[in-house]
């Protein structure tokens, strides 16, 4: 007859249990999550997990569905200016478009609202800066940004604006950027979305301009007619449905040389590496999910955040997209509350690998998290204020069916 000694094995099964949950919390398992559809391929959730304790919710995409599009937005449509997040989506519907759900992207200069990064709007580069034209460090260092090609496919690489001329008589010259204002010799594109007006030369530099009109695109390459005579001193008026092409001090002579009323200018926009013609684009940084791995803990070497920026726990917006690239994942996950503490970058990355996320690029976080579904802020900002106005931010469109 075996005799078991059952307070013994009462204190190792509570044991057992007690490891168990431990090893379960420690895995991102979650306490609650709720559930709901939006609409057709299209589903929210709202996770509760203790263990931080975190409230995060992410909203996840199935992009083969035929009437949904992504898309980026500019606040104010214009390169600098601030607009809450809500507000932009709210702008952004109409009678043809509803915006389902939008995300804080990019990270700004709080006192003009000008992005960072690289921005593209339906194919239309909102800014761009060649990192061989900047004086800057942090320019010189490619960060990594969130793309969609025109085919619907979605990408997180480290994009570096590409961009150069092809004059009237065949030779070609690089373009130092898109509504920038170069360091020196260069020459700069601008377009509606940098205002009204060309800049003023402040540097005495001395600049030429020559006044673009849209003369239609193949590919990736744009044709512009030059039209009237060329323009000094900046301040000049940036046409509806063209550009201004200006040169900066050495660079006025190739203006005034190569720009000739009546002539064609072909002028090539694009992002190296070159994934396909882009139709939108956001900046972030830093990409903490490669492959389904965490790689977060070695971001501030690859992209110059820095440690802390690693490690403290704040708020967090991040994108990413499955292995298959047919999933794409907003996440927003609340800080700086008794109910949720933020995570720092690498918790952020074992969350969004949780998820299913097998690329996945973090975006400015702290008071700018912010995720819009229907109108409604579904997080909790930080911000004692509430949503913070932030510069950029990427949506998620249902293009309406219309009746002829």
């Amino acid at each position: 007859m075996v005799r078991h000694n059952l307070p013994h094995l009462f204190l190792t099964i509570v044991a057992l249990l007690l490891l168990a949950q431990e090893v379960f919390a420690s895995s991102g398992a979650t306490d609650s999550t709720e559930t709901r559809t939006i609409r057709p391929g299209v589903i929210h959730r709202r996770i509760v997990d203790d263990a931080g304790p975190w409230m995060i919710n992410v909203l996840e995409i199935d992009l083969r569905q035929e009437d949904i599009e992504i898309e980026s937005a500019r606040a104010r449509d214009r390169l600098t200016g601030r607009e809450t997040t809500s507000s932009i989506a709210a702008r952004k519907t109409d009678s043809v478009r509803h915006v389902v759900a939008a995300l804080n992207a990019d990270f700004f200069i709080l006192e003009t609202g000008e992005t960072t990064n690289i921005q593209v709007i339906d194919g239309a580069f909102v800014k761009g800066r060649s990192p061989k034209r900047s004086s800057s460090q942090a320019d010189r260092r490619p960060r990594s940004q969130f793309a969609v090609t025109v085919d619907g496919k979605p990408h997180i690489d480290r994009f570096v604006f590409s961009g150069f001329l092809v004059w009237p008589d065949g030779s070609v010259h690089y373009l130092s950027g898109v509504n920038v204002i170069p360091d020196s010799n260069a020459i700069t594109l601008f377009n509606s979305y940098y205002g009204p007006a060309t800049p003023i030369d402040g540097r005495l530099w001395g600049v030429k301009e020559a006044e673009l009109i849209e003369a239609g695109e193949r590919g990736d390459t744009a044709l512009y007619v030059v039209r009237g005579d060329t323009l000094n001193g900046g301040n000049s008026s940036i046409p509806a449905g063209g550009a201004i092409l200006a040169g900066y001090h050495q660079s006025q002579r190739m203006i005034e040389s190569k720009c000739r009323q009546g002539d064609t200018v072909r002028v090539v926009l694009r992002v190296v590496p070159y994934p396909g013609k882009i139709k939108c684009l956001v900046g972030g940084t830093p990409r903490i999910v490669l492959d389904g791995v965490n790689i977060a803990n070695i971001a501030s070497q690859s992209e110059g955040t820095s440690a802390r920026f690693s490690s403290d726990r704040h708020p967090r917006s991040g994108i990413g997209f499955s292995k298959d690239s047919t999933v794409l994942y907003f996440v927003a996950v609340d800080g700086r509350q008794e109910s949720s503490v933020g995570m720092s970058l690498p918790e952020f990355a074992d969350r969004m690998i949780a998820l299913g996320i097998y690329q996945g690029l973090n975006l400015d976080g702290g008071g700018s998290t912010a995720l819009i579904i229907d109108g409604e802020v579904v997080n909790t900002p930080s911000d004692a204020s509430g949503e913070r106005p932030v510069g950029n931010c990427i949506l998620l469109i249902e293009k309406r069916h219309t009746q002829k």
